[in-house]
């Protein structure tokens, strides 16, 4: 039988790994609407596509708020593709 330290150990690693993910814009930028806010002053000056960069940054946003971004990662989805 394993000690109750083992299975503490162990409950710990699972919800250890339960946890989402923090997505990359949140990492880089502390949140999704701050790179938007970026990416908007970018539009303003622009450095981006007036017609195009908006419908890329709400595909991106849902992106975000769906987690697809780590989905690539745990479930190795791109490697079906080929």
């Amino acid at each position: 039988m394993a000690s109750p330290r083992a299975l503490l150990a162990r409950v710990q690693r699972l919800e250890q790994a339960r946890i989402a993910p923090r997505s990359p814009f949140v990492a880089a930028y502390g949140s999704f609407d701050a790179f938007a806010a970026e990416t908007q002053a970018g539009i303003d000056a622009g450095q981006f596509d007036s017609r195009e960069m908006p419908v890329i940054l709400n595909c991106i946003r849902r992106w975000h708020d769906d987690g697809v971004w780590g989905l690539w990662h745990r479930d190795r989805i791109w490697e079906m593709v080929r």
